[in-house]
């Protein structure tokens, strides 16, 4: 049996602008949220308002390295453009397989 990618390789292979669009939080979103789980939970659970409020109170002290500004900038972003007014964008199987690390 062949060896399955890793979610790096497949990662490679979807377009990052159109799942996540341009703009301010979008840095913070890539460059710290995939430390602990790939984005592919962000991207699928497309959460409300009020759910994002709480996953960030979940999440805070796991993003230590980030100043309260830049937290609240990442969720902005977030409850921007992953909501369910949004369609789930179509991603491989093999980096959905890829959910999480923890």
């Amino acid at each position: 049996m062949p060896p399955q990618p890793d979610a790096k390789t497949v990662a490679a292979k979807v377009n990052i602008d159109e799942i996540f669009p341009p703009g301010d939080g979008r840095d913070l979103v890539l460059n710290n949220c995939q430390n602990c789980h790939t984005f592919v939970p962000i991207v699928v659970l497309q959460m409300d308002a009020d759910a994002w409020t709480r996953n960030s109170i979940d999440h805070r002290e796991r993003v230590t390295s980030l100043t309260d500004e830049e937290f609240k900038t990442l969720y902005t972003y977030l409850r921007a453009n992953f909501h369910p007014g949004r369609p789930v964008p179509k991603l491989p199987k093999a980096l959905l397989d890829t959910w999480t690390s923890y």
